[in-house]
């Protein structure tokens, strides 16, 4: 008989991992339950080309009664373990990938809970948590709310992928099944189905975690898996098709469980925005493969799907029923007409099972603007429902049945996509109704006209439009002589005269109702409104909040006001506003006017302001309220200056879109980013866009000394690498997994590299390091002995003007310092935040220096640089004088011209 000595049995495949695989086999040999009572490690190397096999015989020398190291010709991670599988002699097996870890206390938790639960289960789970290239727990993190055990017959949805985050029962659960060989994608979710529907139910964990490594480099089976063909077809053949009709002949129908877990392995290769090139000669098979796999599938499965949206999941469900690719031009379902007994029409979108799946008096409308802009009342939203989109027209309506019309344009950036292929365009619609002529009417309506049927809509106002979907009684005002509200039981705007006494009666309304929403401080909340409608209707000057950073001034904000204070207008109050703890704080404390970040009167200016003048432009940065900036939304008055960090060269189209973020004044520098604004997907036209130059560039003059030289290394950040912006601190929190990045690991590389180190200091330069404001919390992670750190107070222009050689990644700060027409290089080791091709700039055609993408070349392109005296070339010369239309010190008095005529 067998003996089993150990609880648990890991079997790890390696396969070039001599950068992780310690940290793996570690976090096992540290295992609270005690690794070498309890613990086998079974380490299979499938022909790993690296170092792997030295750490795997150095650690199976170590623990020999615990540690079985064998290795195999190259057959791929599926052979690979079940390899392992027949040396295991453990009660319990896991498969325990070879660049991620456990937590020390993880099998010592798993172990209790199966000693409670074990005779009921052959599997549990744990959540998997993502660290390195990105953070937070995995999208089926959602079944981990509490410990307990999980019937699949009731809970379908709550489904399990990942062996390495599952222990199974070696002779009860695993027993006779193995691991597909060959499979190349859903090797694990094939085998857990099978192991699960054993018993149908499995326990899930949730006092421990599996970490899982997301690697920068996208070097993982499964973050290069949509480059492969065999992430398709062979797929879909081998696998999908293959478990569906396995359980379709064991029960004459495909459980809900397994239907689940196909579909949701399915969706991924649906979802996508581009048709992958891989799949493009053979997208016929392949959407006839779709279709032979949704027969499978329940339209209940499918419209339950998180990871598609609503058109997605109806697309799919129309290609299920009728066998066929969806086709944007016939739509989604058949329309019927509707008439209640009160004599009222209604279209009804009926699908293929005649169930009513959407309605023209159901559909609301979203609004992304409404407010009142140079005398007119404007509206912008857009229209999405299943309703048809060839006869629809949405108009306005007044008291005197007049109908304004609007101006009708798509919305490209929200788009929905299946394969590639667009399948459904928002509607949108921009009113611009001149005041004048509805100021009479105490209502005014919104249709939404299918064919030929109307119904009023109800109004859904996003974060970007004035009034507010969580305070229903709230308006703004027009010319502080009227005030628009919407009604939305009525479906409806109301006008009324702004006089005291009607916005005393409103104001109570909200009070009202803010306390019957148990909205906590209401009182506070309505007496803050009340005194700034009564300010608002006396007051004599303009108030502008200028603003860089929450904890930092020296960018544009602080160059524009120090300007437009030199003029001494009267007619404005100007306010800074900035962190009290930052050293800036005090600085311009002798000659401008500080006010606090999220002070009081910080939020007092913010709801009086007439013009909000930023280089940033979230919410979460500018706006001083946290949770209850929808019961002041609509007080909110200012005219919003975006003045940019830098110039765009990249598509950010889906952040700076005019619907969300609305400014009135776009600043841009470069004739190439005023072009790729106007004439791209951000909504923004002439009006709002300006070519004026950033008004920090009036402090750049070169100051370079050929004593003190300086070679400054500035990278951006990466947004994946560091925690989300707390409040509470009004920073971002310090991340533990940074240091183990590609991008740290780069850098702190070059800031300590020897050769650069020697040749630096024997012809007099300093090696100055400027990390971007959002990875300061790492400093702590960097050796920084050989090189000097800039201090956070000092000012960039400051910095960038005494820098005789800039090192940068894609940070646009290198069109700062090519202002000056000073030599840089660029170290592109990855692809940065975003898609850095996909906007008008193009490093190679346009950038002001070289390129390097390995340490060796970096650290050769310095030297070079260095030994001519770190001169720009002629050629990036030419690139900037062609690239900057002016390269003077009036920036900012640009820019407040524009601002005067706002």
């Amino acid at each position: 008989m067998e003996q089993q000595r150990f609880l648990f049995s890991v079997v790890m495949p390696v396969y070039n991992v001599e950068d992780y695989l310690e940290e793996a086999i570690n976090s096992l040999i540290n295992q609270t339950i005690g690794f070498e009572e309890h613990v086998q490690l079974i380490l299979v190397n499938d022909e790993s080309p690296d170092n792997s096999e030295a750490i795997c015989e150095r650690y199976s020398k170590q623990y020999p009664q615990n540690i079985i190291y064998t290795k195999q010709k190259n057959q791929g991670v599926s052979v690979a373990r079940n390899t392992g599988i027949e040396l295991a002699t453990g009660t319990y097996i896991n498969f325990l990938d070879s660049d991620d870890y456990f937590d020390e206390d993880t099998l010592e938790k798993v172990w209790g809970f199966l000693n409670e639960h074990g005779e009921d289960i052959d599997v549990v789970a744990i959540p998997l948590i993502y660290f390195e290239g990105k953070q937070g727990p995995h999208m089926l993190h959602y079944k981990f709310k509490e410990s307990r055990i999980i019937d699949v017959t009731l809970e379908p949805d709550k489904f399990v992928m990942q062996s390495g985050s599952t222990f199974i029962h070696r002779t009860e659960g695993l027993g006779d099944l193995r691991f597909t060989p060959g499979q190349k994608f859903g090797e694990d979710a094939s085998l857990l189905i099978d192991i699960v529907m054993k018993k149908k139910r499995y326990g899930v964990l949730n006092t421990t975690k599996y970490n899982y490594r997301a690697r920068v480099a996208g070097t993982s089976a499964l973050q290069s898996s949509k480059e492969s063909y065999d992430y398709y077809l062979p797929f879909f053949g081998k696998y999908l098709l293959t478990k569906l009709e396995k359980y379709n002949q064991l029960y004459g129908y495909v459980p809900k469980y397994v239907q689940n877990v196909i579909m949701y392995d399915l969706q991924w290769r649906l979802r996508s925005k581009e048709t992958p090139e891989v799949l493009k000669p053979d997208l016929d098979e392949f959407y006839s493969k779709i279709i032979d796999i949704l027969q499978y599938i329940d339209e209940d499965v499918i419209v339950g799907q998180r990871y598609l949206n609503w058109y997605q999941k109806h697309a799919v469900c129309t290609m299920k029923q009728t066998k066929g690719k969806f086709d944007v031009r016939k739509g989604f379902y058949s329309t019927k007409v509707l008439n209640n007994s009160e004599g009222f029409k209604d279209l009804m979108v009926i699908d293929h099972n005649d169930q009513v799946v959407d309605s023209l008096t159901q559909r609301h409308l979203n609004i992304d603007l409404c407010e009142i802009e140079e005398g007119n009342l404007k509206v912008v939203g857009r229209v999405g429902s299943l309703l048809p989109q060839e006869n629809m027209k949405v108009f306005i309506t007044d008291s005197n049945n007049e109908i304004y019309l609007p101006q009708e344009f798509p919305f490209p950036l929200e788009n929905r996509f299946l394969v590639g292929e667009v399948i459904y365009t928002f509607k949108g619609f921009e009113f611009e109704i001149p005041f004048e002529k509805i100021k009479n009417n105490t209502s005014i309506q919104v249709i939404l006209e299918v064919e030929g049927i109307q119904s009023r809509a109800d109004l859904k106002f996003s974060p970007s439009a004035r009034l507010s979907h969580q305070l229903t009684n709230s308006y703004i005002v027009a010319n502080n002589q009227y005030m628009i509200g919407f009604n939305h039981t009525n479906k409806q705007f109301e006008i009324l005269p702004y006089t005291y006494q009607n916005m005393m009666k409103r104001e109570l309304a909200i009070k009202k109702e803010m306390k019957k929403n148990k909205i906590k401080n209401y009182n506070k909340i309505s007496r803050t409104r009340i005194l700034i409608r009564t300010i608002k209707r006396n007051k004599k000057h303009s108030i502008h909040l200028y603003m860089d950073r929450i904890d930092k001034a020296d960018d544009s904000a602080e160059v524009l006001m120090r300007y437009v204070n030199g003029l001494k207008e009267t007619n404005v109050k100007n306010y800074f506003i900035l962190d009290k703890q930052s050293p800036d704080f005090t600085r311009l404390q002798k000659e401008f006017n500080p006010i606090g970040y999220k002070t009081a009167k910080h939020k007092f200016l913010f709801l009086l302001a007439d013009k909000l003048i930023s280089t940033h432009c979230d919410r979460f940065i500018y706006q001083p309220f946290t949770g209850t900036e929808n019961y002041f939304k609509d007080l909110k008055e200012y005219k919003f200056v975006f003045l940019q960090h830098g110039i765009i060269k990249d598509d950010m189209s889906n952040w700076l879109k005019r619907y969300d973020k609305n400014f009135k004044l776009f600043v841009t520098s470069a004739k190439l980013e005023y072009d790729s604004i106007v004439g791209g997907n951000y909504s923004f036209t002439d009006k709002q866009v300006k070519l004026t130059g950033l008004p920090r560039f009036d402090r750049l003059t070169d100051t370079s000394s050929s004593v003190k030289k300086k070679i400054l290394v500035m990278p951006t950040w990466r947004q994946h690498l560091i925690n989300e912006f707390s409040n509470k601190i009004n920073a971002r929190p310090y991340s533990e997994t940074f240091k183990e990045s590609d991008y740290f690991k780069r850098w702190n590389q070059f800031l300590n590299d020897p050769t650069v180190i020697s040749y630096a200091r024997a012809n007099g330069y300093e090696l100055v390091f400027v990390p971007h404001p959002s990875i300061r919390q790492q400093l702590v992670d960097f050796n920084l002995e050989n090189v000097t750190l800039a201090p956070y107070e000092e000012s960039y222009s400051s910095i960038l003007t005494k820098g005789n050689l800039l090192i940068t990644d894609y940070s646009s700060v290198y069109f700062d310092f090519a202002y000056m027409k000073k030599p840089m290089l660029y170290y592109h080791f990855d692809t940065g935040n975003w898609d850095n091709e996909s906007g008008y700039f193009s490093y190679d055609e346009m950038g002001f220096g070289d390129i390097v993408t390995s340490h060796e070349a970096l650290v050769s392109s310095v030297i070079h640089l260095l030994e001519n005296d770190c001169l720009m070339s002629q050629k990036y010369q030419e690139r900037v004088e062609n690239f900057y239309p002016y390269t003077d010190q009036n920036n900012s008095e640009r820019v407040h011209k524009e601002i005067m005529k706002l």
